[in-house]
This record gives C-alpha cells, structure tokens and sequence, in this order.
C-alpha cells in the first residue's frame, strides 16, 4: 500500500521550480499568495512531497507513523543536501527562544514612526514553524503536485556544478547536478546493510554543516569523517593482515613506511587514494588532500582548531586566516559531496 504525504521544509537558498524523483519524492517552491512572506527571511519554505510503502496497510499508531515520517523525511533532505551544493532542512519540533517580531519591510522602506515601533519591541517567546491558513488542508495529498517548472540542472561529470560557486545563500538560486537522478538511482538500489553505512556519512555531512558557522574545526572534522567512511566501503577488508587479531599488530599491508619500510595500516594513504580516484588523481590534487588529513591529524591528536573559533577580531590579518579556514572546510565538504555523487554512480563498487 503507498501513501503520499507533503511536509513544509527549508532551504537557505531561494528554489524557483521543481524537482521529482521517480515516484519516490519530490521537491517544489510553494505558491506565495496569500501566504507569510517577509524581505528579510533567509530561510526558504518549500513542500517536499513523498511516498511510503506500507505492506500492512498504514500504522494507526501516530507515533510509529511519526517516526516513520520523520525518518523518511530526514533521508531525503539529507540526501539532497549531499548530492547538491544546497543545504535542504526541516526545524526541530523543540526549537523555541526569545525574539523580536521582524518588520515585513526593510529599513529603507520603514516609515520613521515603524522603525521607532520596532525599536521599542519587547522579547517574546517563539516557536519555529512556518504557518498559515489552510495548512492542514494542504498537506493531505493523495497524488504528487503537477510540476509547473523543472529545476535547472547543471553540468557535474567534470566537477564543474560543485567547484563553481558553490555557496548557499540568500543570495543564491538553488541548481541541481544533472547527475543527480543517476546517484539517487544507485543510492536507493544499494543493500540495505550498504546504505546504512552511506546514511551515516551523509548524517556527519549534514551535521557538519549544521555547526558550520558556530563549530567550525567539529564542522571540519565531520566532513573528514564523511568522506573516511566512504574510504571503508571501497577498501577490501582483509588486505592487512594482523599477526595478532587482538592488539592487531600488523603482519602484512600494501602500506609501509616510507623510512623504515614495515607494514602500516596506511589510513591517510587511503584517504588520498580513494579522493584520488573519485575526485581527481594530479599531484596537486593528492597535496590538497593530505594537507586536509595532516589538518584533521593535527586537530585530533594536538588539540588544534581553527582561529575563528576560539578568536574573533576585525583586524585584515585574522580575516585573512579566518577566510582560509572557511575555505579549507568549503573544499572539504565539496571533495565529500563529489566523492559521494561519484562513488554512486561508480558501476564496480566493492559488494558490501
């Protein structure tokens, strides 16, 4: 039995036509009229569409049909927010705090007796949610909505979609790879046990870009971890060798040392071997990621993180190391979101 379900979801950049994958989801911008818009949001709603088959019918129990929902939904998004350049989310239930009511005009536009208004405001508490009349009556759908325009799509089989200007902001207009549908094919035809594990580097990506703006040496990390649970599923299990399975000291590897010549468990070669094949294999390429690496070493082992976290200043020099570590993490999430989007699509992936 399938059911279609509809749930309001944001974006932080504005998406202007739609996106359907089989008869799996769709994703679409919500018509406006008549409905809670503001100059200042930086927070687009959208209408994510989907279906869940359901083999004894549709639990009567809301909160296993909750849960269900919540992880379908999740996935999605998730997913989206890997295989593009976008970050697609929903607000927590619990998100609540104090704030001020926002003026629907900019400061420009306000009269002097508005801004005087909004100056005055007392704090109210509030909850997150996107809400208006006729809500409940718009998320029962028994069919996906007719899309009235498809989303742009972009060239990706070069890298091209994710190293040009991949930022996502108010500013931006969201764009798909038009490899997309191809990675959501493979993805929803791997096994089980495989796409749990892709789930959860896809769950440390998504986390990482969560905390981005407050965490940024834990956002860092996240992306690394993504991207080195990727490396476990192309590496065959038994290619090192242990002479003892309970220290797990090493007996062979196709790793060693570069001075003394024993066998390593060759972890960072790893790293750069698996970007290499699914990114790109120049040497320049290969310094990129081991610098990533050594940085990720360095953070867990030494306790070193990144300026802007522990250091505000408005001096040109901090800005400058500030917008290097922006970018470190910016290329890490993007080799994560190629290496992803690739892996996919690759025809002889190790069987899991």
């Amino acid at each position: 039995m399938k059911k279609y379900y509809r749930k309001i979801v944001f974006t932080n950049s504005n998406m202007k036509a739609g996106f359907r994958f089989e008869d799996r989801f769709q994703i679409l911008p919500i018509n406006m009229d008549g409905k809670p818009q503001n100059p200042c949001a930086r927070h687009f709603p959208l209408y994510l569409e989907y279906t869940i088959e359901f083999a004894n019918g549709e639990p009567e129990d809301i909160f296993e049909l909750g849960a269900i929902r919540i992880n379908k939904e999740k996935e999605i998004l998730n997913l989206l927010s890997c295989l593009t350049n976008h970050r697609f989310f929903n607000y927590d239930s619990s998100m609540m705090g104090w704030g001020i009511i926002m003026p629907n005009k900019l400061s420009d536009d306000m009269t002097e007796d508005e801004k005087k208004n909004f100056h005055n405001q007392e704090s109210q508490l509030f909850l997150g949610g996107y809400i208006y009349k006729g809500l409940k009556e718009d998320m029962q759908i028994d069919h996906f909505s007719d899309l009235k325009e498809e989303i742009v799509y972009k060239e990706a089989r070069m890298h091209e979609y994710y190293t040009d200007d991949p930022v996502d902001d108010f500013q931006h207009e969201i764009s798909f790879p038009n490899t997309i549908s191809s990675a959501l094919y493979y993805y929803f035809n791997l096994s089980q046990k495989t796409r749990e594990k892709v789930n959860s580097c896809i769950y440390l990506a998504c986390d990482g870009m969560d905390i981005s703006a407050q965490k940024r040496s834990l956002s860092f990390l996240s992306y690394v971890s993504a991207i080195e649970g990727l490396v476990d599923l192309d590496v065959d299990d038994d290619e090192i060798k242990f002479e003892c399975k309970s220290c797990q000291s090493i007996k062979s590897s196709p790793y060693t040392c570069p001075q003394c010549g024993r066998p390593i468990w060759g972890v960072k070669q790893k790293f750069v071997n698996f970007l290499s094949k699914f990114v790109a294999g120049s040497e320049k390429s290969q310094k990129i990621y081991k610098d990533i690496y050594n940085l990720r070493s360095k953070m867990t082992h030494t306790g070193k993180l990144f300026l802007s976290d522990y250091e505000l200043s408005f001096s040109e020099k901090p800005n400058v190391k500030n917008e290097d570590d922006w970018l470190m993490r910016l290329k890490t999430l993007q080799l994560f979101r190629i290496s992803l989007d690739c892996w996919l699509r690759y025809p002889k992936k190790k069987k899991q």
